[in-house]
């Protein structure tokens, strides 16, 4: 887990790929990373179907979302699930995992959103019955190998002023949270804000206004358990115990999502 957790400082978003395909051994441990990835609820699985031809594949997509929609690469994964309460958070929490397990191995990705339909999503990459596509990863090498890493300046978040709602955070609860602040999200719409009381560290997602809550709700919902996931591997880099509850906390314009209780 220290590798996954080191890994968050060093994944950036790619969306110019070199379009040869990943050797065989490259291949290999992709599909090992995909072994046994974490979940959020035990009885509501994230499935992450490999798509090898993704030129192909990618030729069939619309575009409604800008470039997050067309990222061209040669191989995508497919995201999908079960429609249950909290699908979608539990989606971005099982792809936090699997974002940084990629860029540990020096695989470069980008979350996207194309408008493929069902038909040729099954012809590239089977559903199980019942599950929906969620979105996409995009992975290969970069096109520019140093642009695999972020440098300095990438992170363009947002300070702790604007996510906390309510501290003080004691300083060694502070790598939590930065690990949430540095996830990625839909149009680095960074949804995530935070509520601490003690021992309790509460996560909230910003209430949008009925059109952009059209566009960006429910991708919102999935970086919330992006955000979510980041913590869990910073927490479980360092061996602290915590446990997940629901704790609800009320604040205008809020939504409540769940809360992490540290066990002192």
């Amino acid at each position: 887990m220290e590798r996954l957790y080191q890994n968050i400082s060093k994944r950036k978003s790619t969306r110019k790929f070199n379009m040869d395909s990943l050797d065989p051994s490259s291949m290999e441990r992709v599909e090992q990373a995909l072994q046994d990835i974490p979940q959020l609820f035990e009885n509501l699985t994230v499935s992450f179907i490999l798509v090898r031809d993704g030129e192909h594949f990618m030729e069939k997509g619309t575009s409604i979302l800008g470039a997050y929609t067309k990222v061209k690469s040669p191989h995508y994964l497919v995201v999908a699930c079960k429609e249950a309460s909290g699908f979608r958070q539990a989606a971005g929490y099982s792809m936090a995992h699997v974002l940084l397990k990629l860029n540990d191995l020096g695989i470069a990705t980008c979350v996207t959103y194309p408008g493929v339909d069902l038909m040729t999503i099954q012809q590239f990459a089977p559903l199980e019955e019942e599950e929906v596509p969620i979105l996409f990863i995009a992975f290969g090498n970069p096109e520019d190998p140093l642009s695999l890493y972020p440098k300095p300046d990438y992170y363009k978040r947002r300070s702790y002023k604007d996510i906390l709602l309510q501290g003080p955070v004691k300083r060694k609860y502070k790598f939590i949270l930065e690990a949430a602040r540095l996830a990625p999200s839909s149009f680095n719409t960074q949804p995530w804000r935070f509520a601490v009381d003690g021992h309790k560290i509460h996560l909230l997602r910003v209430k949008l206004g009925f059109i952009k809550s059209k566009l960006f709700s429910s991708l919102n919902k999935i970086d919330m358990g992006l955000a979510l996931g980041f913590m869990v591997i910073a927490l479980k880099s360092k061996e602290m115990k915590f446990r997940l509850v629901k704790d609800p906390v009320a604040y205008e314009g809020m939504e409540y999502m769940i809360t992490i209780e540290m066990k002192e």
